[in-house]
């Protein structure tokens, strides 16, 4: 029985060895990750660490480098304009120049933004949100004021001067914790939401903000709009939200727990969303994928990362042992960065097997397991739609006792009697591709 159970191991091993998985990158931060921004061959970390480099430092596929000396404080966003890299967060010195929360990085050297943003007294105030438009950047975060004068939480530069939008809503700018562009448009997300202010629009010419209003349980204090990501031509947006309902109609609400779509004309929930808080989207390998802070999506139990495949939910990897807070795609692989210790310090790197067509091994989805024989395939079209994947089972001699095609959603599959004990399943694609093996458990 020793020996079978020794094969058995060898077996096991080299199935998990050949599958797609989330690895280390290099020897990660000694902290946490809150942004990742990918430009000209590089990617830049920042966060709160003092190793490879004080709160920001900068990946090229194989080795880190740090930035100067980094920030005295955390970094939260990153951003492009003008040739430069713009660095904000929460600090007041950046190489060792004063900074006012942001600072510019030219490859060699930090400097002055050329502006500075305050907060309260003795607080340098947060920049959040880094996003340019219309030959112009536009920066949001928290803070009172940007050198001693504008309106709060939103400011933009043209690479001289300062100014604001040209609208009475800049009071409400005290939070602009996220910005993208979408269809002509600059969007403009809060955290939290003041005053049950929905998504903000600007086309350069207007501001609007009759989208809809996002809330949980009737409080609009404790909604935050964390990420914003463009997927199938539609628009997304994670947070801390449950509900939202048609503007200045509280009687039509929609349940969306944390993820809705926009099409640019309304919005929808996608499924039964998810239990937690979304801190990050990115588009990778034909799915949304969402980090955050939650254990299930759409019911299926999940650890802090889920993956939206335009009809339901499923598990990317085995998760994570803390929150994700930023997600992004870099020389193909897809990086999450936030604050955790497994399976990486901090930041880790999806990577596929060499010469293998990117396909996510976790588009596929058994369960439940442990079971009596009979269980689930979820399988995406992701997978059926580039070629009809074929289950095999193994016992714990390595023998194979079923196989199958799956189809499309799921598929049901029953063992029949079998001994209670320990089985391997292994999908792959038509062409034998290795998709996602595991474990089957009978009891």
């Amino acid at each position: 029985m020793k020996n079978k159970i020794i094969l058995f191991s060898i077996f096991l091993l080299s199935v998990l060895a050949n599958a797609q998985s989330w690895q280390p990158v290099g020897a990660g931060v000694n902290g946490s990750v809150n942004t990742l921004f990918v430009y000209d061959s590089v990617m830049y970390v920042g966060g709160s660490f003092t190793s490879p480099g004080n709160n920001i430092a900068q990946w090229n596929g194989s080795n880190w480098d740090s930035l100067s000396s980094g920030t005295n404080g955390e970094v939260y966003s990153f951003g492009r304009y003008n040739g430069l890299i713009y660095v904000g967060g929460w600090f007041s010195k950046a190489g060792g120049y004063s900074a006012g929360s942001i600072a510019t990085w030219n490859g060699k050297s930090f400097a002055n933004a050329g502006f500075d943003v305050e907060g309260g007294k003795n607080d340098p105030g947060m920049v959040d949100a880094i996003c340019q438009y219309d030959s112009l950047l536009y920066i949001g975060g928290q803070f009172d004021s940007v050198d001693h004068k504008l309106p709060s939480g939103l400011v933009i530069w043209n690479g001289k001067k300062t100014d604001t939008l040209n609208t009475s809503y800049g009071a409400y700018w005290e939070n602009v914790s996220i910005l993208t562009t979408y269809k002509n448009l600059l969007l403009l997300g809060y955290a939290p939401i003041i005053s049950g202010i929905p998504i903000g629009l600007w086309n350069n010419k207007m501001y609007n903000n009759n989208t809809d209003f996002f809330y949980t349980y009737k409080n609009y204090a404790d909604v935050y709009m964390n990420a914003f990501c463009v997927f199938d031509s539609n628009l997304y947006l994670g947070g801390n939200f449950l509900y939202y309902n048609l503007y200045f109609n509280s009687k039509k609400d929609t349940i969306v727990n944390n993820i809705a779509m926009w099409n640019g004309h309304k919005w929808s929930p996608l499924g039964k969303g998810v239990n937690g808080t979304i801190y990050a989207l990115a588009s990778y390998n034909n799915m949304l994928i969402a980090g955050g802070d939650f254990d299930s999506a759409g019911g299926v139990p999940v650890n802090n990362i889920a993956a939206w495949n335009g009809t339901s939910w499923s598990a990317f990897g085995n998760g994570f042992n803390g929150p994700i807070y930023t997600l992004a795609v870099f020389d193909s692989n897809l990086y999450a960065g936030g604050d955790f210790s497994s399976p990486g310090n901090g930041i880790v790197e999806y990577i596929s097997s060499p010469g293998v067509p990117l396909i996510n091994n976790d588009s596929v989805n058994v369960f439940p397991n442990p079971n009596t024989g009979t269980f689930t395939v979820v399988c995406n079209r992701v997978i059926t739609g580039a070629s009809q994947p074929v289950i095999e089972i193994y016992n714990i001699l390595g023998e194979k006792i079923y196989s199958a095609n799956l189809l499309d959603g799921n598929t049901i599959i029953g063992l029949g009697k079998q001994a209670p004990g320990i089985y391997i399943y292994k999908i792959s694609t038509a062409d034998g591709t290795l998709i996602n093996p595991g474990k089957l458990v009978i009891e």
